[in-house]
């Protein structure tokens, strides 16, 4: 198995009814590699359960986090409401991965519409990952991309790999630009009273990769 660069295998739920997440996670990745021969693929990253259009939720009831937001709304309400942006954004994700199809890009990955039961999002980080490291050779990015906790670990994923990374437009995304991108999209979310951890964690990958000099 690869050793990843972020992920571990510490899950705080690591098994649903005496079967091992891991164990999950191997059995997906076999299916990939029925359809992909390693570093054939591009990743089209997109934002799922967070993102912009997350934070705009939060702002509109006047919320800081996904939390507060449960804790505001109620828990079955608060899942509607999630469930429908997920529904939204994978949408949106699958719509961004033809327009990358329609450039001639036949090999495509797009995680959006994988559904693993009882999955959390550190199950689903770990398992794109891994498909990064193994599958792709490119990764391209969704519109807002650096709003989005998965889509910036994405990032930074595909830059410590040293693959190709580029925009919705298929624009090359180089490292110092897609800093700056993180950084003021962290700045407006702070200003607006957001909690952005993961966000800033990732940011601080990034600015790992660019001191390491990882900025092809």
């Amino acid at each position: 198995m690869d050793s990843l660069y972020y992920g571990t295998p510490d899950f705080a739920v690591a098994e649903f009814q005496h079967r091992s997440v891991l164990d999950e996670i191997k059995m997906l990745m076999t299916a990939f590699d029925c359809v992909f021969a390693d570093n054939s693929a591009i990743y089209c990253s997109g934002d799922v359960t967070t993102g912009k259009q997350f934070y705009r939720i939060l702002k509109e009831h006047k919320v800081s986090s996904g939390a507060e937001l449960k804790v505001k709304l109620g828990a079955a309400a608060c899942k509607e409401l999630m469930s429908d942006l997920v529904r939204r954004n994978i949408k949106r994700g699958i719509a961004f991965t033809e327009n990358v199809r329609q450039r001639g890009h036949p090999n495509l990955i797009n995680p959006g519409p994988l559904v693993a039961p009882d999955f959390d999002q550190q199950h689903y980080l770990y398992l794109w990952e891994w498909v990064i490291i193994r599958k792709a050779y490119e990764a391209q990015f969704n519109e807002d991309w650096e709003y989005s906790n998965g889509c910036t670990l994405e990032y930074a994923i595909a830059t410590k790999k040293g693959i190709s990374r580029r925009d919705h437009l298929g624009r090359v995304l180089e490292l110092p630009e897609a800093t700056v991108k993180v950084e003021r999209a962290l700045a407006e979310l702070k200003h607006e009273g957001m909690r952005t951890e993961t966000l800033e964690l990732n940011l601080s990958r990034l600015k790992e990769l660019s001191a390491a000099g990882a900025s092809r």
